[in-house]
């Protein structure tokens, strides 16, 4: 593994350069912006003291960097208060796509900062082109509920594709709103035709920070992470300067089980943003997994240790949901291995959202049960439902900020781990069959979710967790495709791949003894053990 260097500054290079086919509409022309962002041109109508400004605020957006950008647009509307398209750019930056999060009120704001009313926004803009892409943020906060406004948007942006074939732009944000069209859910039908927009604007520009991002999200799968592998291996380069470029490539090395490479590419991450004065919560969380899938304890330790003390410092919305889903995944893959204290509670106060909670509940309950302490594990079985209860109330759609609210999807996750709990404490309690059935139901009932990938989101992999128990049952020749199964969903996970290969050496001795009990006397055997 090696740790790249990371450039602190933006460098914003400016090139002679015209956009084809609109370039005549434009009153003043940016040359194209290179640097560790990405590269891509953009010709608006905006001052030129405001063009840098609004570039960086362009390839910040692509590569999710909200605040970010939003704070680059901000201050192109200083330089210039007419500038129609920084207006855009700023409202634009309330809308978190895949993430399931927006600010509807707040990107309405911006825009009637511009002017009252739609037709005067877009009165406001000199050009048609410039017309075009107001009209398409307006009609992503416009009327009607989120599922139909996103539906609208990718209409529009379509339309955009369709008569400006040249504004990569336009086509890579049409990319991502096609992702955007089922929320957090994954669709793969959608997926392949936002890969599809992504690509022709790669082959137009391998440095185009939109579709190297895009392409690595449409591929997020282990089915066709393979053709994902590009992008991930340009787009933490291209876009240096952005934390979440860096860290995205790790969702391409997760679906092939790529460990170093998932592991470089999040110690960049976390290292940029913790030098932009940000926690880095999210790559940590997956820099930590990667480093226990290669048994690196001590440096997965000192990734709870510090988010501990940034904890203990300043409590978070971001920071305690993390330390519980460190807590709980630490249990699991080292089994509570000394170095981190994976029992206690974290704070759950103030925020909605469960997930996190819900997995250390579900990993803590597990780890009693299997110790044979069924009355702890009782108590966090009870712990997750009343939290998972106590939920139900919090449901609010739609939200700013993804803490601020619990998802009808989380609610059916916490449901599920609470029935596989279950099913594991009368497994502990001697009812084998019983405790087996209700983890099956428990499987069958995940397995109707959209797949979300990178580290498991019950943390302890339901069919490893069956596959575990089949093997405690003496079922060997179950918990085989348990295991097999596990590893198409997470390539190279350690523990199923050591299940897997305990599962088959038992389940062909078994297989053997019982070949050799049935051969007639005399008549030997082979002698060959598995292979």
């Amino acid at each position: 593994m090696s740790n790249p260097l990371l450039k602190a500054g933006l460098l914003v290079g400016w090139l002679v350069c015209v956009l084809p086919a609109q370039a005549h509409e434009e009153t003043s022309l940016p040359d194209p912006a290179t640097g560790d962002l990405g590269e891509t041109t953009f010709p608006t109508s905006g001052a030129a003291r405001a063009q840098p400004d609004f570039m960086r605020g362009l390839l910040q957006l692509h590569s999710f960097e909200f605040d970010a950008s939003r704070q680059s647009f901000q201050a192109a509307v200083e330089k210039d208060p007419g500038f129609a398209m920084a207006y855009w750019g700023e409202a634009l930056s309330y809308n978190m796509p895949i993430w399931g999060e927006q600010d509807l009120e707040a990107a309405r704001a911006v825009l009637k900062r511009l002017a009252p009313t739609q037709a005067e926004r877009l009165a406001k803009a000199p050009t048609e082109r410039e017309r075009d892409y107001l009209a398409s943020v307006e009609q992503l906060y416009g009327d009607g509920d989120k599922t139909e406004r996103d539906a609208n948007y990718s209409a529009a942006l379509g339309a955009m594709s369709r008569k400006y074939p040249d504004d990569l732009d336009a086509r890579s944000f049409y990319a991502l709103s096609l992702l955007a069209l089922t929320g957090t859910n994954r669709d793969t039908a959608n997926y392949m035709r936002g890969a599809a927009e992504a690509e022709a604007v790669y082959e137009m520009n391998p440095r185009h920070p939109g579709a190297l991002h895009y392409l690595i999200h449409a591929y997020d799968d282990p089915v066709h992470a393979p053709l994902g592998l590009r992008a991930a291996r340009r787009y933490g380069k291209v876009a240096s300067a952005a934390a979440h470029a860096q860290h995205m490539p790790s969702h391409i090395f997760f679906a092939l089980g790529l460990w170093d490479d998932a592991i470089e590419a999040n110690v960049a991450s976390l290292a940029t943003a913790r030098s932009q004065g940000h926690g880095g919560y999210h790559p940590l969380e997956w820099l930590t997994y990667a480093y226990l899938q290669e048994g690196r304890q001590n440096e997965a330790a000192e990734l709870v240790k510090m988010v501990e003390q940034d904890i203990a410092s300043k409590p978070t919305q971001g920071n305690r949901p993390t330390l519980a889903w460190l807590r709980a995944t630490w249990l699991i893959e080292t089994g509570g291995a000394p170095g981190v204290d994976g029992w206690t509670d974290v704070d759950s106060a103030g925020i909605a959202s469960t997930g996190a909670f819900v997995a250390h509940d579900f990993c803590r309950g597990l780890m009693a049960a299997r110790a044979g302490k069924i009355d702890l594990a009782a108590t966090h079985l009870a712990r997750l439902r009343a939290r998972t209860d106590a939920a139900r109330e919090q449901i609010a759609g739609v939200v700013a900020n993804r803490y601020d609210t619990v998802t009808p999807e989380e609610i059916e996750y916490d449901e599920i781990m609470a029935v596989a709990l279950d099913g594991v404490i009368q497994f502990a309690r001697g009812e084998h069959d019983a405790g087996l059935t209700a983890v099956r139901e428990a499987i069958a009932t995940a397995d109707t979710i959209a797949f979300s990938y990178g580290p498991p989101w019950s943390v302890k992999p339901l069919d490893e967790l069956l596959g575990e128990l089949l093997m405690e049952a003496d079922k060997p020749g179950e918990a085989v495709p348990a295991y097999d199964k596990t590893l198409s969903m997470y390539p190279n996970r350690r523990l199923a791949r050591e299940g897997l290969t305990a599962a088959q050496a038992v389940a062909w001795k078994c297989q053997h003894c019982a070949d050799q009990a049935e051969e007639p006397a005399g008549s030997g055997g082979s002698g060959v053990g598995p292979q």
